[in-house]
């Protein structure tokens, strides 16, 4: 299925995504210091998940999955302003990820068209078994609108095409796939 969240602008619509494809695919710190696991430690239960950003690098995506995977507040992390006990728990939340990491892709598509997606979202699912998505966020890019430009299609149902190819693609690999 696909699910859409929508939210106004600077609302935390990308960390929110991201907290849910950690949930999935890595363990975390509670507030209590201890490794929260899904299944068991010797049996883990993670699904792996590709988060594809569009306007965000690469790096400030890991830095939310870092905070999310230690406790640790994304500010601290950045501003390098955290506490020894802090420290403790990025250094163990970098173990996690180090060991868990492969469960989680990430993909940087700044300038995201229709076919471009299907065909990385296809390669996805086939080759590396991907069966959740999260697509941050649907939005008229170039790319989207210069591949309607000889038709005159309309801003809103080129973004409604890009929606359904989404739902398409869900409905017919039968993978999960969020967006915003």
């Amino acid at each position: 299925k696909l699910y859409t969240y929508s939210a106004p602008s600077g609302t935390g619509k990308t960390r929110y995504m991201v907290m849910n494809a950690c949930a999935i695919s890595l363990p975390y710190i509670d507030d209590n210091n201890k490794v929260i696991y899904r299944g068991t430690k010797d049996r883990p239960d993670y699904q792996k998940t590709l988060f594809i950003t569009t306007e965000q690098q690469v790096d400030e995506i890991q830095t939310m999955i870092l905070a999310h995977v230690s406790g640790v507040n994304e500010k601290s992390i950045l501003l390098g302003n955290f506490t020894p006990y802090e420290l403790e728990r990025i250094k163990r939340a970098l173990d996690i990820i180090d060991k868990y990491g492969n469960n989680f892709l990430i993909e940087c598509i700044p300038d995201p068209s229709i076919a471009m997606l299907r065909a990385r979202l296809t390669k996805y699912i086939i080759q590396d078994n991907i069966e959740y998505i999260f697509y941050d966020y649907i939005f008229s890019s170039p790319g989207l609108l210069s591949e309607f430009r000889d038709v005159a299609v309309r801003e809103d149902v080129a973004l409604m095409m890009l929606s359904n190819t989404l739902k398409e693609i869900a409905a017919t690999y039968n993978v999960f796939i969020q967006s915003a």
